[in-house]
C-alpha cells in the first residue's frame, strides 16, 4: 500500500512541476533590476515573451541631464506649467507619479538609459501575448493587474457591481493608477491604470489603459493632448 501511495505522490509532484514549467515557459518570465544612475532608485524588470519591461512605473523627478522636473502640487500649478508648455509631474495619493506630455517629449529625456517610451504597438504585442480579452474575459488585464476591478453588469435584470478578480500572473505588476486632466484635476484615481506611449494620433499621444476605464478589460486606448498627465512604464530598447 505504501508503495502505491509513494507512486501516487511522485505522479502528483511530477504533474505539479509539469504545470509550473508550462506556466513559466508560457509567460517567458525572467526577473531582474537596474539602478537609475540619476537618483539611485532601483527598478524591478520583467521579461514577458520577447519584451523586457520595467515591472513598476517611473518615479523620477529629474531629466537625464540632472535638471529637475517641475512638480505640480495642485491644480493651479499643473495648469500653469501646461499652459507654458513646461514639463511637470504630480504624485497622486496612491503614490503613482504622472507626467504631462511636455515632460515626456522634452529633449532632455526622462526615461532611464537603455529603456524607452513604448509605442502603442509594444503594448499591443504585450496584450496579445497575454491572451487579449474583452469586457467578458479580459485575460491580459487579469494577468497585468494586481488589484480587483469592479464593473457594472446586469444580473437577473438588475444593474449590479461585479468584481473581476485579477491574478497578476505576468508579474507586470500594474498598480492602481489614475490621471490628471489638462485643468489639473484628478481623474479615475485608483480604479484603472494608464500609461503614455510615444505613438502619435491626431493632435495627441496615444495612452493605453487597463481596467474598466474604456469598458474593455482587454486594454483600451485614447489620444490625449500633452496637457494631460499619465504614468510611464518603460520598455528595454
Amino acid at each position: 500500500m505504501w508503495i502505491l501511495n509513494l507512486i501516487s505522490m511522485k505522479k502528483y509532484y511530477f504533474s505539479l512541476l509539469f504545470i509550473l514549467c508550462i506556466f513559466f515557459c508560457a509567460f517567458g518570465q525572467q526577473y531582474g533590476s537596474f539602478k537609475d544612475t540619476r537618483d539611485g532608485k532601483v527598478y524591478k524588470t520583467v521579461k514577458i515573451g520577447n519584451q523586457e519591461w520595467m515591472a513598476e512605473d517611473l518615479k523620477t523627478t529629474v531629466y537625464n541631464n540632472g535638471d529637475g522636473i517641475y512638480e505640480a502640487k495642485n491644480e493651479k500649478q499643473w495648469k500653469e506649467y501646461s499652459n507654458k508648455k513646461m514639463g511637470c509631474y504630480r504624485k497622486l495619493n496612491n503614490s503613482t507619479y504622472v507626467y504631462n506630455g511636455f515632460a515626456i517629449r522634452d529633449k532632455r529625456g526622462i526615461i532611464p538609459t537603455g529603456y524607452g517610451l513604448p509605442k502603442y504597438q509594444d503594448f499591443k504585442i504585450l496584450m496579445k501575448f497575454l491572451g487579449d480579452g474583452d469586457s467578458q474575459s479580459g485575460k491580459s488585464t487579469k494577468s497585468l493587474a494586481t488589484y480587483p476591478i469592479y464593473i457594472e453588469d446586469f444580473i437577473n435584470g438588475d444593474l449590479e457591481t461585479v468584481e473581476i478578480k485579477t491574478n497578476g500572473a505576468s508579474r507586470f505588476n500594474a498598480k492602481k493608477g489614475g490621471f490628471v486632466y489638462d485643468i489639473g484635476s484628478l481623474g479615475n484615481e485608483g480604479n484603472c491604470s494608464y500609461w503614455w506611449t510615444s505613438s502619435l494620433e491626431g493632435n495627441g499621444l496615444i495612452v493605453v489603459d487597463i481596467g474598466y476605464c474604456s469598458q474593455d478589460l482587454g486594454g483600451g486606448k485614447g489620444s490625449y493632448p500633452l496637457t494631460f498627465g499619465f504614468a510611464v512604464r518603460a520598455i528595454k530598447k
